[in-house]
């Protein structure tokens, strides 16, 4: 069983109100911070309630929430190493500001195309994925390595930030009639992004780093082609380069 998500009770209507938000979210095209901060408002005083964030499971076996699982067997994530990467030296008293997503750059790997289009999910859902992982890896980036890489959040706002695009795209999934043939990438995007609230749950720079390796293939290797970009080879669709 995964661990339970603290969450007051203003937070778990608000959460209600993002399932019914969401689409109208998409459709605008934002979901960055700011749209964050409008439909996941923090109370600082208020009664604790838990929701449980159930684990993937592609055997097909019920969850423990009744909801039956996706029957075909997604990718089996790649553990990554567990040496923290520092970044080249750079210029440590010049912060790095939030960039919102250019799905201009959006290069897609071979080993993905074939899950987006005609066959299989969307456009839109293509650029809420791209904006999920863009979105996460730049506050991961701040978090592990400072101002000057990345946008500054704590782990716990993290770890918000990443259940409220998780939010989004279950959303989105449940409107794509193709879905199914997708769901070797979409079970994988799910179980990185558990793994990454799991990581800033518990605070540890390890774990943390080996979330931050996957979220940077998938967004800079994988999504966009980012040549500049170094390779972790953290997914298992890693084709783009050799």
């Amino acid at each position: 069983m995964r661990p339970l998500i603290p969450m007051d009770r203003k937070r778990i209507v608000t959460l209600v109100g993002t399932l019914v938000l969401a689409g109208t979210v998409v459709a605008a095209g934002v979901y960055g911070p700011s749209a964050w901060k409008v439909l996941m408002p923090q109370s600082a005083n208020s009664d604790q309630v838990v929701i449980q964030s159930p684990p993937v499971d592609s055997t097909g076996a019920p969850a423990s929430n009744g909801a039956v699982k996706p029957a075909t067997t997604p990718a089996t994530p790649v553990t990554p190493a567990t040496t923290i990467t520092t970044p080249p030296p750079g210029d440590t008293g010049t912060k790095s500001k939030y960039r919102e997503p250019d799905n201009n750059l959006i290069d897609l790997a071979p080993s993905v195309t074939m899950f987006f289009g005609e066959t299989a999910l969307s456009n839109d859902t293509k650029t809420l994925a791209f904006g999920t992982v863009w979105n996460i890896h730049q506050y991961v980036d701040g978090l592990l390595f400072g101002p000057a890489a990345g946008p500054q959040m704590n782990e716990q706002d993290i770890k918000r930030y990443i259940l409220f695009h998780k939010t989004l795209l279950d959303k989105q999934l449940k409107n794509e009639a193709n879905a199914s043939n997708a769901v070797t990438f979409t079970s994988y995007l799910d179980v990185l992004l558990n793994s990454g609230m799991d990581a800033l749950d518990s605070k540890d720079k390890t774990r943390i780093e080996q979330f931050h390796q996957g979220i940077h293939d998938l967004d800079a290797h994988i999504m966009r082609n980012d040549l500049s970009s170094k390779i972790y080879g953290a997914t298992p669709f890693a084709t783009k380069r050799t």
